[in-house]
């Protein structure tokens, strides 16, 4: 059942975290609607209890059957650029998407980013570095919110996830705990169950207008990484290499954790390997306990 004092939540772009989002922000009350590019992506979330739609973004159009996918008082966009086209392309269809969004009710957004927006800079990095991201990826990205956070129709909130972590994406096999390269720089990650788990919170405290870092507060190195998963998944320990002058950069999440209140279920990528990773998507759905957040003793 539908809570009717919670806004309508719609999700553009249900793939890796956005469908178990959708999924988790429904079995806790919220009416939620998402979008696929595909006739088969929709039929799935019709199967999750999803209100489906079809949702292609053009440079110049939307496309799709997907009217009702806009009556919504919140969209999440979780839909990271196709850097074969060019950084050009996905701010292009961010700007596009952003005028479209001023003729609908919408009037929160949340924006998930990334971290790439950061250089390497062998140093901590927080919300407000002015230093110019040294991929295209951060370039995309960097630009796309700015389009956003400066729109006046509607308040934006942006979510600078580190690298995507948990289940099905773990260094899992022996060709990849044997990667040798960057073994000693450290990782900024974020497990799939806090990134659902920093959205709620931004919808639970209503706060807008803000960006975020969001990733784990431990920043192990990445040799340290795969022997923990070596000996999780009982592969061979991995190869100690000589060490190299690799940059990286180390990024905070001070804010998330003060502004919003939020506690990591997994604070540690090293933590990431503390349960046993589902066999099936099924599972994952089971298991909401995983994307349960955890609150401070005020109740923040």
């Amino acid at each position: 059942m539908f809570n009717p004092t919670y806004p309508v939540i719609s999700i553009l772009g249900c793939g890796w975290v956005g469908k178990p989002l959708a999924v988790h922000l429904a079995s806790i009350g919220y009416r939620v609607k998402g979008s696929r590019t595909t006739a088969e992506g929709v039929a799935e979330l019709h199967t999750l209890g999803i209100e489906g739609y079809t949702v292609r973004l053009k440079e110049d159009a939307i496309e799709g059957d997907n009217a009702p996918f806009w009556d919504a008082d919140v969209i999440i966009i979780d839909v990271p650029p196709r850097m074969q086209r060019g950084d050009h392309a996905f701010v292009a269809e961010m700007e596009t998407l952003a005028v479209a969004l001023e003729q609908t009710r919408i009037r929160h957004v949340i924006f998930v980013s990334s971290t790439s927006v950061y250089p390497n800079i062998n140093d901590k990095v927080y919300e407000d570095c002015n230093i110019p991201p040294d991929k295209p990826n951060g370039v995309a990205l960097l630009k796309a919110e700015k389009v956003l956070l400066n729109k006046p129709g509607f308040n934006t909130v942006v979510l600078r996830f580190g690298g995507l972590a948990g289940f099905d994406r773990l260094p899992n096999t022996q060709k990849k705990v044997n990667d040798p390269r960057a073994q000693d720089t450290p990782l900024n990650l974020i497990h799939r169950a806090d990134c659902i788990g920093v959205i709620e919170r931004v919808l639970e405290k209503d706060i807008w207008g803000e960006v975020f870092n969001a990733c784990a507060s431990g920043h192990p190195l990445r040799f340290s990484y795969h022997v923990q998963a070596a000996a999780h998944f009982d592969l061979q320990r991995p190869r100690r290499k000589e060490p190299e002058d690799d940059s990286y950069k180390i990024v905070t999440n001070t804010k998330v954790k003060d502004l919003l209140g939020y506690r990591f279920k997994y604070d540690s990528p090293l933590q990431f390997f503390d349960d046993k990773p589902p066999k099936s998507f099924t599972e994952i759905l089971n298991d909401l306990d995983v994307m349960k957040i955890t609150t401070s003793d005020d109740g923040r």
